[in-house]
C-alpha cells in the first residue's frame, strides 16, 4: 500500500506497528448532490416501494422468504470466493458433502450461517432494536460458526492490523483498513451517525457501506457482515420490510467496479462514484427481486389452481416455494397434514409433473421443483 497514494482521501493514515492503517475520517462526508444522484436515489426507491407490495397477493407474507434469503446467501458466499450454488443449500444438510457441484462442505456451512443471520438480524429489529455493536458483534459470531475465519476472535472486534489483497500479504496489500487502536471508536462513530442521518436514506447507505468495510472492525468476515448490514440499514430505515433484497448479486457481477469504487473514496474522495454504484444495484436488484417474486406467486397459484378439492397438495405446494427440494419425511414433520395425505399429495405432483423425484432411492428420497427452482437461480 502506497501512502502516497491516499493524500487526497478524506480519512488519514494512522500507523501501526509501522503498518500504513487507513483511518477513515467520520460521518458525514460533506456532499453537493448532483441531479444524476437525486435521480438514481429516486429510481432506487421506487423499485424499493415496488419490491415492498409484493406480499400484499399473499395469504402469508413470508411465504416467499426463504428463495430470497437463500439466493442471498449463496451469491455473499460467491463473492468471498466459493462455489456455493442455491442448490448445494436447500438440497444438502449443513454438515454433509455437496454433490451437485464443486463447492465444500464447510462453504455450504458458511451459507447455512448467512441464512440464520439474515434471520436473527430482521427479527431483532422487527422487535424494536437498533442496529449496535452488540447486534453486529452476534452477527458476526453466528456467520463465523465452523467456516473460514472461526479461528479469528468471531464477534470480537479486532485488536490487531488486517490486510486487503489476493494473498493478504503486507508487502502487496492494495489497501490497510483502520488502525485497531481506534476501530472501536470508528464502529461507534459509524453507528451513531446511522441512527441520526443527514442525507436521503439511500445515500446514507452507501455512506455506511463505505464505512463499514473501511473500518474492518473484525478480523475476517467484514464483506459477509457489511453486505447484511446493508439489507438491515433498509430494514430499519423502512425501506425493505423483509430480506427480499440481494445486492451480493450485483456486487458479484461488478467485482472489479466494487472495490475500485470503494478505493477511490478513500484515495480521491469519490464520493459521486461510489454513490451511483450503491443507488444502482439496489434500483437493479430491486426491480429483479419484484420480477422473480412475480413468478413465484404467479406459479404459485397456477399450481394451486389445480388443486382446488385437494388441501393437502395445496398445502405441499405452498412448501415447495420454501423449499424447493423437498423430502417427505420433513414436509410432514414441518405441516399439519396427517403422514398419509403427505405423501399422496407427493405422489400427486410427481405424476402432474411439478416435481421430480433425484434419487431413484426407494426410501429417503428427494424432490425438486424445477420451474421453481427456474426462477430462483436466475440472476
Amino acid at each position: 500500500m502506497d501512502e502516497s497514494e491516499f493524500d487526497d482521501g478524506p480519512g488519514r493514515i494512522e500507523p501501526h506497528s509501522g503498518l500504513p492503517c487507513y483511518n477513515p475520517a467520520s460521518l458525514p462526508p460533506s456532499l453537493d448532490l448532483s441531479t444524476d444522484i437525486l435521480s438514481a436515489h429516486g429510481d432506487a426507491v421506487y423499485a424499493l416501494g415496488q419490491l415492498s407490495t409484493l406480499h400484499d397477493d399473499l395469504d402469508n407474507e413470508r411465504l416467499l422468504l426463504a428463495p430470497f434469503v437463500v439466493r442471498e446467501a449463496a451469491t455473499s458466499s460467491q463473492v468471498e470466493g466459493t462455489k456455493v450454488t442455491v442448490s448445494d443449500i436447500v438440497l444438502h444438510e449443513p454438515d454433509s458433502e455437496p454433490q451437485r457441484t464443486a463447492a465444500h462442505s464447510r462453504d455450504v456451512r458458511e451459507a447455512y450461517n448467512y441464512v440464520d443471520a439474515v434471520e436473527l438480524g430482521f427479527d431483532r429489529l422487527q422487535s424494536g432494536e437498533s442496529i449496535s455493536t452488540e447486534l453486529l458483534c452476534d452477527l458476526h459470531e453466528l456467520l463465523l460458526v465452523d467456516v473460514r475465519g472461526e479461528d479469528k476472535r468471531p464477534g470480537k472486534i479486532r485488536e490487531t492490523p488486517v490486510v486487503i489483497g489476493n494473498n493478504r500479504q503486507v508487502e502487496s496489500a492494495d489497501f490497510v483498513p483502520a488502525n485497531p487502536d481506534h476501530v472501536s471508536l470508528l464502529l461507534d462513530q459509524m453507528l451513531r451517525y446511522l441512527q441520526m442521518e443527514h442525507y436521503p436514506p439511500l445515500v446514507d447507505v452507501a455512506l455506511v457501506h463505505y464505512q463499514f468495510e473501511t473500518i474492518h472492525p473484525f478480523r475476517d468476515g467484514n464483506g459477509r457482515l457489511g453486505r447484511l448490514l446493508l439489507m438491515l440499514q433498509l430494514c430499519a430505515d423502512g425501506l425493505l420490510p423483509e430480506p427480499y433484497l440481494y445486492l451480493s448479486t450485483y456486487f458479484n457481477r461488478h467485482r472489479e467496479k466494487y472495490f475500485d469504487r470503494l478505493l477511490s473514496v478513500s484515495r480521491s474522495g469519490a464520493w459521486e462514484q461510489w454513490i451511483e454504484f450503491v443507488l444502482e444495484a439496489v434500483a437493479r436488484q430491486a426491480s429483479d427481486a419484484y420480477e422473480c417474486g412475480r413468478k413465484l406467486v404467479s406459479l404459485r397459484s397456477e399450481y394451486r389452481e389445480q388443486y382446488p378439492k385437494r388441501p393437502a397438495v395445496r398445502t405441499v405446494v405452498d412448501y415447495l416455494f420454501a423449499e424447493p427440494y423437498l423430502r417427505p419425511s420433513r414436509v410432514y414433520q414441518q405441516t399439519d397434514r396427517a403422514k398419509s395425505a403427505v405423501y399422496d399429495a407427493i405422489d400427486t405432483l410427481q405424476a402432474d409433473g411439478i416435481i421430480e423425484e433425484l434419487t431413484d432411492n426407494q426410501r429417503n428420497q428427494v424432490f425438486a421443483a424445477p420451474e421453481v427452482l427456474s426462477v430462483v437461480e436466475s440472476r
